[in-house]
């Protein structure tokens, strides 16, 4: 497994990934898009439908703060409305989604363009002749206590080793920074966001100043990692905020499954 050089350090940029399993014999494309927080990508999120569609994902992986809690909805909009239609798309929750006061709207918002939301369950995907599981666990500020969100990760472990114990397995969850659950949950693929590439960041040498859950100098801040039998994909987002992006221009992570 690897992670190519990125095209250029500055605009939306596009970061491919390898992961080799032996559970697939085609191999397959999966798109990750995290941390949109409706922000614009040209008219009608025009360049961003461009990056996916010059890449040909065969599914899009939604990781969490696709909508924002004080951004209307838009630039969310505009992109689930022509992604929805034309990819199978799956969709967790994120932070801000649920700090906006409004999930269970932006919930059906996001379901009546076609997207598959997860909420603490998997299913089958069908892509090339290959039969994948991908299952979706809240954000943990959606819960009240703690354990609610570890017994909701428990719950998908358990359906994951009853149903497609044998099959390539992808868990999407928004938080990169759980890695001690991850690497023990059985599944091969683990993307997250939230991290937002640490913000500022110094290639080859800091892979992030600071991240929220994870304080300054965030081991997970986007990338690719190594969780055992499990690799977790980090994607740094596509936000463009207040907060500046240093040396860490908003990504779509492509990943190809081998």
């Amino acid at each position: 497994m690897g992670l190519c050089v990125w095209a250029a350090w500055s605009g939306l940029t596009v970061n491919h990934v390898t992961v080799a399993s032996d559970k697939i014999e085609t191999p397959l494309r999966l798109a990750l898009v995290t941390d949109l927080h409706s922000t614009f990508y040209g008219d009608g999120q025009e360049k961003l439908l461009a990056a996916l569609e010059k890449e040909q994902p065969q599914a899009i992986l939604l990781a969490g703060d696709i909508a924002d809690d004080e951004v209307p909805h838009d630039g969310t909009e505009a992109l689930l409305a022509a992604i929805g239609e034309k990819y199978p798309c799956y969709y967790v929750s994120g932070n801000h989604e649920y700090w906006s006061g409004e999930f269970e709207e932006i919930e059906k918002m996001i379901a009546s363009y076609g997207v598959t939301v997860l909420h603490g369950e998997g299913q089958w995907l069908e892509l090339a002749g290959e039969s994948i599981w991908i299952a979706g666990v809240d954000d943990p500020d959606g819960f009240q206590r703690e354990e609610q969100w570890t017994e909701q990760l428990e719950t998908v472990m358990a359906q994951r080793e009853e149903e497609a114990a044998e099959a390539f397995s992808i868990l999407l969850s928004h938080r990169p920074e759980r890695t001690a659950q991850y690497g023990n949950s059985g599944f091969d693929l683990v993307t997250a966001g939230h991290a937002h590439g640490g913000q500022v960041r110094i290639p080859w040498i800091m892979n992030g100043l600071f991240a929220p859950n994870q304080g300054w100098f965030p081991q997970y801040a986007g990338g690719v990692y190594d969780l055992g039998e499990t690799t977790m994909v980090v994607s740094r987002g596509l936000c463009r905020n207040a907060l500046p992006r240093i040396w860490n221009p908003p990504e779509v992570v492509i990943i190809d499954i081998t």
